[in-house]
């Protein structure tokens, strides 16, 4: 191939890459917009419902938990059932001493609910290890619900 052709050939890649990376761009910048907020958690937030759920966790106000959980959880788990989990809990962690927020993940949508996955770095007095604090949330008609929690003292988050 003689030089000007090779020239040609390297300014039509030059300008379909330059389309492409256009094209991204544009195609990002709308998924973003789509998305919005919903697509992150408000840290604020978060650390409000891990607030509320460690402190009604460490009163034993098993009743108020319940309250905060959505209806598809309290289907899936009576009042009882649930007092004798979070009573197994604290003979194992004991209370919560102390805890921070670190991040959230979206799990998906599904029946147009939104459900999100808190983590929280945790320090529990039953054991000697660090502790995470997972809670699940499900957003329905933007209103928030507790949908699980979970307290591992086996792993940390850092």
């Amino acid at each position: 191939m003689n030089n000007k052709a090779t020239n040609v050939l390297l300014g039509v890649i030059l300008v379909l890459v330059a389309l492409n990376l256009a094209m991204t761009t544009i195609l990002i910048d709308r998924q973003s917009k789509a998305g919005g907020a919903n697509e992150r958690f408000d840290p604020e937030v978060a650390r409000d419902w891990g607030n509320n759920v460690v402190d009604l966790y460490n009163r034993r106000d098993h009743e108020a938990l319940y309250a905060l959980f959505s209806p598809q959880a309290r289907i899936k788990i009576g009042q009882q059932q649930l007092a004798d989990q979070l009573g197994k809990l604290h003979q194992l962690f004991g209370v919560v001493e102390d805890h921070a927020y670190v991040n959230s993940v979206k799990l998906g949508e599904k029946g147009g609910a939104q459900y999100f996955q808190l983590f929280f770095n945790a320090r529990v007095s039953g054991k000697n290890s660090p502790a995470t604090l997972k809670l699940s949330l499900v957003e329905t008609n933007d209103k928030f619900s507790l949908y699980g929690l979970s307290i591992n003292a086996s792993e940390s988050l850092d």
